[in-house]
């Protein structure tokens, strides 16, 4: 009662970080605020010898509707370390590119049953060759590909509210000499294989399509940007405005959601293919929080892979905690728990805490700066 007393009169939507003394014994309570609940979570009991004590940290965080808030704050600290590793070297921004659009064109055709292979893909694009034994139309979709990349690029870059005019054009670059229709809404009616759905008449796509941007560019239940890209996925394909080619413009405007807010392309792969379609199938029955799940631990893929790639200078090299304790005063454990209480900046990748140099140097400047009390057992 006395903890939520004392929570209730600190305000909405924060996070705070609150120690009890129960003798020599602390609990360590994250609370989390909203306009009628307090959440505690993150309980961590520990005995105090002589540990020092904080003052009390709080900090803004956004909510989130469908996604998990561990995995969201997970995915924030990855940006937010990414975000800081801004602006990349040429060179790496060119290999990074390179590399995307090559795996990013590979997995979004092979979803859709394209049957050329990543290597076959990346010939395609570097060097402009054609697979004979493949279908032309294979081809030229996987060559035309990365030209919707550069689009999305340019169009998170202008910052503008998406049009249909956009996707008409996406639909044209991606399909250009290989489907007749290309760049045009369909005239009759399809159906979603596999799929209970049914899209709705041709006549009223241009429609479906104005109100589905309409509600986008509003946001009226103020979606956090992996929440908004996998509702734009969603309702895209469930209208289904082409006779072909549906999925691959759907995770094209969601990368370009995700473009926007500063995350890299992320890449859905041919190997989540039958997760991806079964979060496709709740959501078509009004569960969308499988699909934002889905999507977020791609968009959090694609962010180790950045940083891997970026991770070049010393002190800012990710190293496992026992690495980074070698050349430390603190012990793996130590800086487990610092990690695990959100006292260092730490990233988990996998079930693996990673620390940088810089982030251990930073969390010792703090200790010498404060005249922390001491509690001795």
């Amino acid at each position: 009662m006395a903890i939520n007393t004392y929570a209730a009169t600190l305000g909405r939507l924060w996070r705070y970080e609150v120690c009890l003394q129960v003798g020599i014994e602390f609990i360590r309570y994250n609370i989390i605020l909203d306009e009628k609940h307090i959440h505690l979570s993150d309980t961590i009991l520990y005995r105090i010898s002589t540990h020092m004590l904080y003052p009390i940290r709080e900090e803004r965080v956004d909510t989130t509707t469908y996604l998990d808030p561990k995995l969201h704050r997970r995915i924030t600290v990855k940006k937010q370390r990414l975000d800081k590793l801004r602006p990349l070297s040429p060179d790496t921004v060119k290999k990074l590119q390179a590399q995307m659009q090559i795996t990013y064109t590979y997995h979004s055709n092979a979803i859709e049953g394209n049957t050329l292979t990543l290597r076959e893909t990346q010939l395609v694009i570097e060097e402009g060759m054609t697979v004979r034994s493949k279908p032309l139309s294979e081809v030229l979709e996987a060559k035309n590909h990365p030209n919707a990349i550069h689009e999305i690029e340019k169009l998170a870059a202008s910052n503008l509210p998406l049009t249909e005019e956009q996707i008409l054009m996406l639909h044209r670059i991606v399909f250009r000499d290989s489907m007749k229709e290309a760049g045009q809404y369909r005239t009759g009616e399809v159906t979603i294989l596999g799929s209970k759905w049914r899209p709705p008449p041709a006549s009223h796509v241009p429609f479906a399509i104005r109100e589905m941007f309409s509600e986008y560019n509003a946001n009226p239940e103020e979606f956090v940007p992996i929440e908004l890209s996998a509702w734009l996925l969603h309702h895209f394909v469930q209208i289904h405005p082409f006779t072909d080619g549906n999925g691959r413009i759907a995770r094209l405007l969601m990368n370009l959601t995700l473009l926007k807010h500063g995350y890299p392309i992320t890449v859905l792969t041919k190997a989540d293919r039958k997760k991806y379609v079964r979060s496709l199938d709740r959501a078509d029955d009004g569960d969308l929080k499988p699909l934002v799940s889905f999507v977020a631990a791609s968009v959090e893929q694609s962010l180790d892979m950045y940083l891997r790639a970026v991770d070049q200078q010393t002190d800012e090299r990710l190293q496992s905690l026992s690495e980074a304790s070698k050349g430390t005063d603190f012990s793996a454990e130590y800086l487990s728990l610092l990690a695990r209480t959100r006292r260092i900046p730490a990233i988990k990748i996998g079930r693996t805490w990673m620390v940088t140099n810089r982030m251990i140097s930073e969390y010792q400047n703090q200790l010498t700066e404060r005249k922390p009390k001491i509690v001795n057992q």
